[in-house]
Protein backbone atom coordinates (compact mmCIF):
# COMPACT_ATOMS: atom_id res chain seq x y z
CA UNK A 1 0.00 0.00 0.00
CA UNK A 2 1.05 3.22 -0.96
CA UNK A 3 0.62 6.79 -2.53
CA UNK A 4 0.50 6.73 -6.05
CA UNK A 5 3.04 8.85 -8.19
CA UNK A 6 2.55 11.37 -10.31
CA UNK A 7 2.59 9.46 -13.33
CA UNK A 8 0.31 7.12 -11.83
CA UNK A 9 -2.78 9.48 -11.29
CA UNK A 10 -5.04 9.92 -14.36
CA UNK A 11 -5.71 14.03 -15.49
CA UNK A 12 -4.69 16.72 -13.20
CA UNK A 13 -3.23 15.57 -10.97
CA UNK A 14 -2.56 18.91 -8.49
CA UNK A 15 -5.57 18.00 -6.38
CA UNK A 16 -4.71 14.53 -5.54
CA UNK A 17 -1.20 15.45 -5.33
CA UNK A 18 -2.14 17.99 -2.53
CA UNK A 19 -4.56 16.14 -0.71
CA UNK A 20 -1.84 13.46 -0.25
CA UNK A 21 0.80 15.86 1.20
CA UNK A 22 -1.31 16.22 3.53
CA UNK A 23 -1.73 13.18 5.19
CA UNK A 24 -1.07 12.64 8.67
CA UNK A 25 -0.75 8.71 8.90
CA UNK A 26 0.67 8.22 11.87
CA UNK A 27 0.36 4.56 14.26
CA UNK A 28 -2.24 4.40 16.87
CA UNK A 29 -5.93 3.98 17.47
CA UNK A 30 -9.08 5.18 18.01
CA UNK A 31 -11.89 3.93 19.82
CA UNK A 32 -15.95 4.20 19.73
CA UNK A 33 -18.67 3.17 22.14
CA UNK A 34 -21.37 1.09 20.40
CA UNK A 35 -25.30 1.02 21.03
CA UNK A 36 -27.18 -2.20 20.37
CA UNK A 37 -24.68 -4.22 18.88
CA UNK A 38 -23.81 -7.53 20.42
CA UNK A 39 -19.86 -5.70 21.00
CA UNK A 40 -20.03 -2.65 22.73
CA UNK A 41 -16.76 -0.99 21.53
CA UNK A 42 -15.13 -0.59 18.27
CA UNK A 43 -11.04 0.27 17.72
CA UNK A 44 -9.15 1.21 14.50
CA UNK A 45 -5.25 0.71 14.97
CA UNK A 46 -2.48 1.54 12.37
CA UNK A 47 0.20 -0.68 13.35
CA UNK A 48 3.88 -1.04 11.89
CA UNK A 49 3.48 -3.90 8.65
CA UNK A 50 6.56 -5.73 10.73
CA UNK A 51 4.76 -5.79 14.02
CA UNK A 52 1.22 -6.55 12.39
CA UNK A 53 0.75 -10.56 12.72
CA UNK A 54 1.98 -10.44 16.56
CA UNK A 55 -0.02 -7.65 17.74
CA UNK A 56 -3.17 -9.78 15.66
CA UNK A 57 -1.95 -13.23 17.66
CA UNK A 58 -1.85 -10.79 20.68
CA UNK A 59 -5.05 -9.58 20.71
CA UNK A 60 -6.69 -13.08 19.54
CA UNK A 61 -5.75 -14.83 22.75
CA UNK A 62 -6.58 -11.73 24.72
CA UNK A 63 -10.23 -11.45 23.03
CA UNK A 64 -11.08 -14.87 21.82
CA UNK A 65 -12.57 -17.46 23.88
CA UNK A 66 -11.38 -21.01 23.21
CA UNK A 67 -13.41 -21.63 19.86
CA UNK A 68 -12.86 -19.16 17.10
CA UNK A 69 -13.03 -18.82 13.76
CA UNK A 70 -10.35 -17.66 10.74
CA UNK A 71 -11.18 -15.66 7.92
CA UNK A 72 -9.34 -14.71 4.86
CA UNK A 73 -9.75 -11.97 2.26
CA UNK A 74 -8.73 -10.10 -0.24
CA UNK A 75 -9.02 -6.50 -1.00
CA UNK A 76 -12.99 -5.68 -2.17
CA UNK A 77 -14.18 -8.81 -1.17
CA UNK A 78 -16.28 -10.73 1.20
CA UNK A 79 -13.66 -12.51 3.34
CA UNK A 80 -14.27 -16.60 3.74
CA UNK A 81 -15.02 -17.52 6.95
CA UNK A 82 -13.09 -20.73 8.16
CA UNK A 83 -14.83 -23.22 10.59
CA UNK A 84 -14.78 -22.55 14.55
CA UNK A 85 -11.84 -24.66 16.14
CA UNK A 86 -9.52 -23.76 19.11
CA UNK A 87 -8.00 -20.28 18.80
CA UNK A 88 -4.90 -21.47 18.40
CA UNK A 89 -5.27 -24.20 15.40
CA UNK A 90 -6.73 -21.28 13.64
CA UNK A 91 -3.67 -19.39 14.34
CA UNK A 92 -1.82 -21.48 12.96
CA UNK A 93 -3.38 -21.78 9.69
CA UNK A 94 -1.70 -18.27 9.10
CA UNK A 95 1.64 -18.75 10.59
CA UNK A 96 3.42 -19.90 7.28
CA UNK A 97 2.18 -16.74 5.39
CA UNK A 98 2.91 -13.89 7.76
CA UNK A 99 5.17 -12.17 5.53
CA UNK A 100 2.66 -11.68 2.71
CA UNK A 101 -0.42 -11.25 5.35
CA UNK A 102 1.52 -8.48 7.10
CA UNK A 103 2.73 -6.58 3.21
CA UNK A 104 0.98 -7.54 0.72
CA UNK A 105 -1.56 -4.22 -0.58
CA UNK A 106 -4.41 -7.27 -1.05
CA UNK A 107 -4.71 -9.94 1.69
CA UNK A 108 -7.37 -9.65 4.48
CA UNK A 109 -7.41 -11.62 7.12
CA UNK A 110 -8.54 -12.06 11.03
CA UNK A 111 -10.60 -13.72 13.32
CA UNK A 112 -14.25 -13.91 14.44
CA UNK A 113 -16.19 -15.48 17.40
CA UNK A 114 -19.84 -15.00 17.24
CA UNK A 115 -22.86 -16.13 19.59
CA UNK A 116 -25.88 -15.05 20.93
CA UNK A 117 -24.43 -13.30 23.66
CA UNK A 118 -20.80 -12.81 22.24
CA UNK A 119 -19.01 -11.18 19.78
CA UNK A 120 -15.63 -10.47 19.37
CA UNK A 121 -13.87 -10.31 15.73
CA UNK A 122 -10.28 -8.68 14.76
CA UNK A 123 -9.66 -8.09 11.05
CA UNK A 124 -6.57 -6.73 8.82
CA UNK A 125 -7.90 -4.91 6.43
CA UNK A 126 -5.62 -4.56 3.03
CA UNK A 127 -4.77 -1.40 3.99
CA UNK A 128 -3.13 -3.69 6.74
CA UNK A 129 -4.77 -1.57 9.31
CA UNK A 130 -6.96 -3.01 12.68
CA UNK A 131 -10.61 -3.16 12.58
CA UNK A 132 -11.61 -4.58 16.34
CA UNK A 133 -15.21 -5.27 17.66
CA UNK A 134 -15.38 -6.03 21.34
CA UNK A 135 -16.81 -6.35 24.90
CA UNK A 136 -13.48 -6.30 26.27
CA UNK A 137 -11.93 -2.63 25.19
CA UNK A 138 -9.62 -2.68 28.61
CA UNK A 139 -7.79 -5.77 27.20
CA UNK A 140 -7.99 -4.65 23.67
CA UNK A 141 -6.25 -0.99 24.67
CA UNK A 142 -3.64 -2.85 26.81
CA UNK A 143 -2.02 -5.15 24.14
CA UNK A 144 -2.23 -1.58 21.56
CA UNK A 145 -0.42 0.60 24.34
CA UNK A 146 1.83 -2.78 25.24
CA UNK A 147 2.78 -2.24 21.57
CA UNK A 148 3.45 1.26 21.66
CA UNK A 149 0.31 2.54 20.00
CA UNK A 150 -0.74 5.53 21.60
CA UNK A 151 -4.48 6.26 22.19
CA UNK A 152 -5.79 9.49 19.61
CA UNK A 153 -8.72 11.61 19.82
CA UNK A 154 -8.45 11.14 15.96
CA UNK A 155 -6.52 9.24 13.28
CA UNK A 156 -6.05 8.99 9.40
CA UNK A 157 -6.07 5.74 7.30
CA UNK A 158 -4.56 5.41 4.40
CA UNK A 159 -7.29 4.46 2.28
CA UNK A 160 -8.79 7.61 3.26
CA UNK A 161 -6.31 8.68 0.23
CA UNK A 162 -5.36 8.22 -3.22
CA UNK A 163 -3.62 5.13 -2.70
CA UNK A 164 -2.05 1.88 -5.06
CA UNK A 165 -2.40 -1.54 -3.83
CA UNK A 166 0.53 -4.07 -5.05
CA UNK A 167 0.52 -7.70 -4.31
CA UNK A 168 4.59 -8.23 -3.11
CA UNK A 169 6.37 -10.42 -5.69
CA UNK A 170 9.14 -11.05 -8.38
CA UNK A 171 8.43 -10.19 -12.14
CA UNK A 172 5.21 -8.28 -11.75
CA UNK A 173 2.90 -11.56 -10.34
CA UNK A 174 0.40 -11.43 -7.64
CA UNK A 175 1.39 -12.93 -4.74
CA UNK A 176 -1.78 -12.76 -3.03
CA UNK A 177 -3.34 -15.74 -4.62
CA UNK A 178 -0.75 -18.65 -3.05
CA UNK A 179 -1.72 -17.41 0.41
CA UNK A 180 -5.46 -16.62 -0.11
CA UNK A 181 -6.12 -20.31 -1.50
CA UNK A 182 -3.67 -22.23 0.52
CA UNK A 183 -4.86 -20.81 3.68
CA UNK A 184 -8.72 -21.72 2.31
CA UNK A 185 -7.38 -25.27 1.93
CA UNK A 186 -5.75 -25.35 5.29
CA UNK A 187 -9.89 -23.92 6.76
CA UNK A 188 -10.65 -27.37 4.99
CA UNK A 189 -8.69 -29.54 7.34
CA UNK A 190 -9.80 -27.67 10.62
CA UNK A 191 -13.03 -28.78 8.90
CA UNK A 192 -12.32 -32.33 9.13
CA UNK A 193 -10.46 -32.69 12.24
CA UNK A 194 -13.49 -31.15 14.21
CA UNK A 195 -15.82 -34.06 12.60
Amino acid sequence: MRFPFEEEIPGDSRETLASVAKARITTGYVIRKAEGELFDTYIEANVHAPDVFEVFRMLVFALMPDLAAPLIGIKEDDPVLGPYTDRRRAICVFEPHVDLLQNDGFLEFGMIHQSEIAFEEIFVASPKYFKIWTNNAAAAEKILQSAGLPKCGSLEFIDEYPMVSSSVGDNDNAEWTGPFYAIQDEFAKLSELQD
